[in-house]
């Protein structure tokens, strides 16, 4: 790797509307009943994570919301980062396990959510 040209294994979104028909009550939570406390170019699964994580921290959520997200959010942002440590350790093979943790991780989230 050189010193100023590198060479970063990453994980994004292809396509926002993919985020929105896969989990579309949590992508509602997140970004069209509140606003998200930090710019973004791409409404991605990563930001979404960031989003309900932001929400559930120091949003003004009811108190079925925060216990819904309690509930599985925190295992999911842990995913989230270990994906993260994976790719910074060029283990793409962890990486993509941890994806499918996180997808999944959603998915429960968005069934807790349609049915509190």
């Amino acid at each position: 790797m050189g010193r100023v040209l590198q060479v970063r294994v990453l994980a994004y979104t292809y396509a926002e509307d993919d985020v929105r028909k896969a989990w579309p009550l949590l992508w509602k939570l997140a970004f069209e009943d509140n606003t998200p406390g930090f710019p973004h170019e791409m409404k991605g699964v990563l930001e979404l994570v960031r989003a309900l994580d932001d929400l559930y921290q120091f949003g003004d959520v009811p108190d079925e919301v925060r216990r819904l997200l309690e509930d599985g959010l925190p295992r999911v942002v842990k995913d989230v980062k270990d994906m993260q440590a994976r790719l910074a350790d060029w283990d793409p093979q962890a990486a993509n396990q941890a994806t499918d943790r996180i997808e999944e991780g959603l998915g429960e989230l968005e069934k807790r959510v349609a049915k509190p």
